[in-house]
């Protein structure tokens, strides 16, 4: 008979998931900031560099394999947890053998492995956002989507700059060795606490997940064009807004430092930030706040531009400001999503949720380069602030749609309360 473990107290769960949160971070970081620039730096050509886009593909696609996991794991956070910390113990073994492929003349061979960690990590992902859907209560929800934006930014900050200058000082090897070392203990809260019984949130209806499932529900559909409308902008700048830096005058060094160090601390400041905030107000109060600071931070960058204001202390401050509140938006909006999903499909529909965003992401991404390129920045802030400006008439109003809906879904699957509905009507 399977021994059944002590219950799991609400602060361990939320150091499980900012601990696995932190790891998938580790290797997007090493993947989208560290090896860009440990390539460049050893002569690598920018078509081989520009290959290494290929590596976020399984972020974007995650949603086609996310009912299969779902399925694996049952509705039950317990075995989501066992599942989580299986997962972490690949990609620690990935990462000990990335030591054995020298960075010169085995990128082929890097590359491949990378690939195959970065479908565990997103497979992880999966596992680990349906855990936190089932076993957070809605009141709980704000501060474990604290703890996957902070964990995030940092795993990124590590993996990435962090990474690159520990690689310059102590060699490739050595380097990763300490990245596997980042990994391991990530991984020591999960393989810890594997064990222990972690009590739903709210009673799991048995059903088989399934794409088609999540796309029938109208919450999720009016929860995909909220998505898009609040993140437009976001992304748009997001793309351009370190570029923007360097075309004004800023070295090298001073954006790394900037987009290390700073980022970093406004991350996780910005994440702790919307997490307690949430607490306090609700949702669409929250959604309302961070869209209007948006359209701000981008009025702002407008008026810079057209009254040429190029010094770099208020650059600098402007640009940490908008990382603050991106980070805040971000846990503001990764909550509502949280809200949204099916406790009964918790991986499926919060990966299609997810993956909206990787493509406003990669679509709004391309077209900033585009526009950029061809018009300047002025063109494109005026854009942006119009993004901004769309998505604070259009997102509370499609919110309300989704969460109109998701009640109606609530009451229909509820028994107790659809009996309540009828005497109600």
């Amino acid at each position: 008979m399977k021994k059944i473990g002590a219950p799991m107290a609400a602060g361990s769960l939320l150091t499980v998931l900012g601990a696995l949160y932190a790891t998938q971070g580790l290797l997007s970081g090493l993947v989208h900031e560290g090896l860009p620039v440990l390539l460049r730096a050893r002569g690598i050509g920018l078509d081989k560099i520009g290959l290494l886009s290929l590596l976020f593909l399984p972020s974007a696609l995650k949603f086609l394999w996310a009912s299969r996991i779902d399925r694996m794991t049952g509705g039950q956070p317990e075995q989501s947890l066992r599942w989580a910390s299986n997962f972490q113990l690949f990609l620690l073994f990935g990462v000990l053998v990335l030591t054995l492929l020298p960075l010169e003349s085995a990128l082929s061979g890097i590359m491949l492995l990378l690939l195959v960690l970065m479908v565990a990590s997103v497979t992880q992902d999966i596992v680990t956002d349906g855990m936190a859907v089932q076993a957070l209560a809605v009141t709980q929800r704000s501060l474990g989507n604290s703890m996957q934006i902070g964990g995030s930014y940092l795993g990124y900050i590590l993996g990435g700059g962090v990474l690159v200058t520990v690689v310059g000082y102590v060699g490739w090897e050595t380097g990763i060795r300490c990245l596997a070392a980042l990994v391991a203990l990530c991984g020591l809260p999960a393989l810890w606490l594997r064990r222990r019984r972690i009590s739903p949130a709210a009673p799991v209806i048995k059903t088989t997940p399934s794409l088609r499932a999540a796309w029938r529900r109208p919450t999720i559909r009016w929860g995909m064009a909220t998505i898009i409308s609040c993140q437009a902008s976001l992304r748009w700048f997001s793309t351009i807004m370190l570029t923007y830096l360097v075309d004004r005058g800023f070295a090298v060094v001073e954006i790394g430092i900037l987009s290390g160090v700073g980022v970093a601390i406004a991350g996780v400041v910005g994440a702790l930030l919307g997490g307690l905030l949430l607490k306090r107000y609700q949702r669409l109060s929250m959604l309302k706040a961070s869209l209007v600071a948006y359209l701000a931070l981008q009025l702002v960058y407008l008026l810079i531009e057209s009254q040429a204001w190029h010094t770099k202390p208020l650059l600098a401050g402007v640009f940490l400001l908008f990382c603050t509140t991106m980070s805040l938006g971000f846990v503001v909006l990764y909550t509502i999503m949280m809200d949204w999903a099916s406790p009964a499909q918790a991986g499926t529909d919060y990966s299609l949720l997810q993956c909206t965003d990787a493509f406003c992401a990669l679509v709004f991404g391309l077209s900033a380069g585009w526009v950029t390129s061809r018009l300047g920045y002025g063109a494109t802030f005026i854009i942006t602030s119009g993004l901004a400006f769309a998505g604070l008439l259009l997102a509370p109003r499609l919110y309300a749609r989704a969460l109109t809906n998701g009640e109606a879904e609530v009451v229909a699957e509820d028994p107790v309360l659809s009996a309540l509905a009828e005497v109600r009507s």
